[in-house]
């Protein structure tokens, strides 16, 4: 009798064309192996995800722009690839750079060290600027790196990051003379995806005859500015201001003792984007 009742009242639940109402006829959990998930309900605004003949897995959301992507193992929710803030390190001496696996790509940027001034050297000399150092602006990929540590130059003259790129750094201004005394050269870029090159120095203008003698300003780098020029009248000795960082160069010295600037320092600088 129990069975044939069963029978009968599941024959109320298929309709004329002998199909069953899944929604009022079925009863339990459908297993995976049945073609079901193997779970009776699935939290709101999650996504279900395989388990192999297990009962699928639920996956929640994170953070506000977080995406679903695959981290070599398992789906998981986070932010985008390439959306995470990069990590920066700064060198303004020598060090080393190595990749580690979590960096899909960096970009470095390397700025050579300023020139220093040219001293006055007369009683109305006055000396050439410094030179700006260069610049080397390198973007790299993870399978392009090497996975031993990159040596990088680091401070004054030329700032490199391994054999990649490099940045040369400004030339001294002249001394001074009753003349002119010639500014440094600006340093150059190399091996970058953009090379700059740091500005000249200012010729420095002495005089043998008139009251008053100009040095030179420092050149600029892409990253800091040249120092001042100073001017003078007989007998009066005024020092370089010196180059600001980083690259600039320094200005130059008038009168006999008036002394030049110094060259501000390089910097290597790598931004990790993950």
């Amino acid at each position: 009798m129990t069975q044939a009742f069963n029978l009968s009242q599941l024959a109320n639940k298929v309709n004329t064309s002998g199909q069953l109402d899944a929604a009022t006829g079925l009863s339990g959990i459908t297993a995976v192996a049945n073609g079901g998930t193997g779970k009776s309900s699935v939290t709101s605004g999650r996504l279900l995800l395989g388990a192999g003949t297990s009962a699928m897995t639920e996956l929640a959301g994170g953070a506000t722009d977080d995406v679903v992507k695959w981290n070599g193992t398992s789906w998981v929710s986070g932010l985008a690839t390439g959306s995470n803030a990069p990590t920066i390190t700064t060198y303004a001496a020598p060090g080393t750079w190595t990749l580690t696996p979590t960096v899909k790509g960096i970009k470095v940027t390397v700025v050579g060290g300023g020139g220093n001034g040219g001293s006055g050297g007369a009683s109305l000399g006055a000396g050439g600027g410094g030179g700006g150092g260069g610049t080397a602006i390198e973007y790299l990929y993870a399978p392009g790196l090497p996975a031993s540590a990159i040596p990088i130059t680091a401070g004054s003259g030329t700032n490199s990051f391994g054999a990649f790129c490099s940045a040369t750094g400004g030339g001294n201004g002249g001394t001074g003379t009753t003349g002119t005394a010639s500014g440094g050269s600006g340093g150059t870029g190399s091996g970058g995806n953009l090379n700059i090159g740091g500005s000249a120095g200012g010729t420095g203008f002495g005089s043998a005859t008139a009251t008053r003698a100009v040095a030179g300003g420092g050149g600029n780098s892409s990253l800091g500015g040249g120092g001042g020029s100073a001017g003078i009248s007989s007998n009066i000795s005024v020092n370089g201001s010196a180059g600001r960082p980083y690259g600039g160069g320094g200005g130059g010295g008038a009168g006999p003792t008036g002394s030049g600037g110094g060259g501000a320092n390089g910097i290597v600088i790598v931004e990790e984007f993950y």
